[in-house]
This record gives structure tokens, sequence and C-alpha cells, in this order.
């Protein structure tokens, strides 16, 4: 802790100690003592002297809230620049997806999974495995934003589809690159509440993890869940989606009850490709499944998407702070 006390400057002083009174200046610039505080050094009758003392010693909490309000700013920093970041990239994207419906009636209406970034569609059979291969082109210039897809493979099968659309029956992934947005931008964070879970080291990156949730204020169906944030600069590595975000949530519930099971859903983007400072998304993994009271689990869909053999042609962002 640096404590201060001011003196007449008539007095003079040797030039080794005018030299750390002018270091001293500048380290007490760089301390913040609350939101509504400045030090300002402007005076020149004022020369300052140290004085030492023993250190505060921080709570835990008060260490955890120092720290998730740098992480935020980061993060929030980091949104800054996803949302001008002008694009221009190729991919492939490997999808699987497993769907049984074995346990429904014929007509029971099919509600999906969504968690904000996803849009879904019905099923007719009641049992699918399938497999696509898609070359995944992506271009974001201002606020136009463009995917196109050509389909490869079908199920092992070569196919030669331009301008293919997604063919999953359950769960369709789009503008998946961008769902930190609504969690940690500007605009996100006026409509969130954030919690320190912990830090991790995943991707091999020193992250903190983050509980974030929706203020009272903020209606209507919106993904949200846990966040993995780069600690040095608040780029988003993970997101869990939380399964009460999701639309149809409340079907699902209704659906296990009529099981006579228990409710598991796992929603998850991972963020594992850089490129000038952005993550891009390498994995994106969502499950429907239904825990029975002898603890086995019967899973009604899975779709699981992975992006990989990235070639990018533009990623520049022009931020003015």
């Amino acid at each position: 802790m640096i404590r201060l006390r001011a003196e007449p400057s008539g007095e003079k002083k040797p030039a080794d100690e005018v030299r750390l009174v002018n270091a001293r200046r500048r380290v007490l610039a760089s301390y913040v003592l609350g939101p509504a505080f400045a030090l300002f050094f402007s005076h020149p009758l004022i020369i300052l002297r140290q004085e030492k003392t023993n250190p505060p010693v921080l709570s835990p909490d008060a260490a955890e809230e120092v720290q998730l309000s740098t992480v935020l700013n980061r993060a929030l920093r980091y949104c800054r620049r996803l949302e001008n970041v002008a694009l221009d990239f190729v991919c492939l994207e490997e999808i699987s997806e497993r769907i049984d419906l074995s346990r429904d009636k014929e007509d029971e209406v099919y509600v999906p999974m969504g968690a904000g970034i996803r849009t879904q569609i019905k099923i007719a059979k009641k049992k699918q495995e399938n497999t696509y291969l898609y070359d995944f082109q992506f271009t974001r210039k201002g606020e136009l934003k463009r995917e196109n897809r050509n389909l490869l493979e079908k199920n092992g099968k070569p196919v030669k589809e331009k301008d293919a659309s997604l063919e999953t029956s359950v769960v369709q992934v789009r503008n998946v690159l961008f769902g930190p947005l609504g969690l940690l931008s500007e605009n996100g964070q006026g409509y969130h509440d954030y919690q320190w879970v912990a830090e991790e080291d995943i991707q091999g990156e020193k992250a903190v993890v983050i509980d974030v949730t929706p203020k009272k204020t903020l209606t209507g169906t919106h993904g949200y869940g846990r966040v993995w944030v780069r600690e040095n600069d608040g780029a988003v590595l993970k997101i869990e989606w939380k399964p009460e975000s999701i639309s149809g949530y409340e079907e699902l519930v209704d659906r296990a009850k009529k099981y006579g099971s228990e409710l598991s859903i796992a929603l998850v983007t991972e963020y594992g490709f850089e490129k000038n400072g952005i993550r891009f998304p390498s994995r994106d993994y969502s499950e429907e499944a239904y825990l029975k009271p002898d603890g086995k689990k019967f899973i009604r869909s899975r779709t699981s998407v992975i992006y990989k053999d990235y070639k990018f042609f533009t990623v520049e962002t022009d931020i003015n702070y």
C-alpha cells in the first residue's frame, strides 16, 4: 500500500530524492481507488513522500471480484473487435447426428433444442444417423454477413452440391462465431449478471470461468450460460449454454416426466482456432438425453459439428476506442 504526505516544495531536496518522488507519482497514477475517484498531479507546490506500510490483505471474495471486473472489461474490448471484424475464410464443417424417437408417440410434436444461435426443424423417421461434410465459406464486411456451404459428402458418399442447405434434422448451427456477443459485449453486459467461478487451464490457455445469468429486466428466449474467458485479453475460449435458456425447454421437462426420467442437456461451443486475436469455432455439441431411474442414459438426439482446416483470406479489425 502507498501512503502519501504532502510537503511544501520550498525546501530543497537532493536530486536523487526528486527522481524518486517523480517515480512514485507514476506508480501512484496506476492505482484505482474506486469508480468515483481520480488522482491528478498538477500542483507545482506539492512534493510527495512515500511512507512504508503493511500492504492490505484482500479477502478471497474481494480478490475474485477485482479479477472478474478486469476480465469483463477485457472481454468487452474483445467483443468490440469481434463486432467490427472484416472476415473472409473457408473451412471444413463435419457434422454427425443421431436421433432416436422410439419412445415417442406417433402424434407427439417433436420439440428440438436451441440456444439463441440455433434454429430447428421437425424430423419424420423414428431413428436416424447421418453424417455431412460441407465446404463452409463465410464473409463479412460491415453489417453484411454471408454463409455459404457446398456439400461434399453425405453419409460417407461423395456429393457435389453447390450452395447447399444444412440437412441436419434436429439442430442447425448458424453464426456460431458470434456467440460471445450476446453475453459479453457492451450491450450484453448491461443485461446480465456475472459470477466468478474458478480459474482453469483450457486449450493451453489460462482462463477465468464465469457464470452469466440474465437480469430480471431481460425477457424472451435468450442463450446464456458459463463462459471460459482468456485472462490476458478477454477472448472467449468456450461456452456451455444453460439448458434453461433454450427454446422449448419447458416441453423437454414435460417429456422427461412422461419418460419417468431426469432431463440431461448438453450444449457446448468451443473456440479452438485463432487468427489475429479472434477466436474461431472448433466444435459445437448438442445432446438431449434422459437418465432412467436405474442410471442408464437414453440419448434422444445428438449433434456434433467439427470445424477444421481453416483458410483465412481476411481477418481485419479497425476499432477506435
